[in-house]
């Protein structure tokens, strides 16, 4: 993507505990956006792209850069035992109740950023585990909206995890570039008949 003279870039900090089993319930962190923004006055912003980065500065395993772990190994439960755990991040306009909702068909979402390990099984002389598997998926704003997220509002940006035990204390740095806009008045009918379908 080429950055035009006009873009704006802007930065936001959230910051979130997941509970000592590493499970968060879907929780919102709302990226203000009323300095750019007005449906009354049309004006608004074409969202062209939306940058994740978890970042955990108390950790005491890597406490020279506040690297967020990416693979939780949790201790050893058995030889047979296996962990599978995961970490959903994502941007809308929508409030949706349950992370589980949110995938690239659903309305109103941005970009969409997850990541699952699976360890295991473990070898009991060691208390190793014999297997870490790491994926991490991204759908960007650019590969679901090529020409740019028409937005009058602030945003909302979602995360919900699943067994991730190396997330407690966390922050996530959210950063987007986007471009003023004047919305239409076709663009402000759906954005208040999608609102009013939430």
């Amino acid at each position: 993507m080429t950055k035009n003279a006009t873009d704006l870039i802007l930065r936001d900090r959230l910051q979130f505990t997941a509970d000592t089993a590493g499970d968060q319930a879907t929780v919102y962190g709302r990226f203000d956006l009323s300095d750019y923004v007005s449906a009354l006055e049309r004006k608004g912003l074409a969202i062209k792209e939306v940058n994740f980065m978890l970042r955990d500065p108390t950790n005491g395993t890597l406490p020279n850069t506040g690297m967020w772990v990416s693979t939780g190994i949790p201790s050893n439960q058995g030889e047979s035992f296996t962990t599978i755990a995961g970490i959903k991040v994502y941007a809308t306009t929508r409030a949706y109740e349950n992370a589980a909702d949110v995938g690239i068909a659903s309305p109103d979402v941005l970009c969409i950023e997850q990541w699952e390990t699976i360890v295991g099984p473990f070898d009991l002389a060691t208390g190793l585990p014999g297997n870490i598997t790491l994926t991490h998926n991204k759908y960007g704003t650019l590969d679901l909206h090529p020409d740019g997220f028409p937005v009058v509002t602030d945003l909302l940006i979602g995360i919900a995890s699943d067994k991730w035990t190396t997330m407690e204390s966390m922050e996530l740095d959210v950063m987007l570039i986007a471009s003023p806009i004047t919305i239409t008045q076709k663009q402000l009918t759906e954005m208040l008949v999608q609102g009013q379908d939430q």
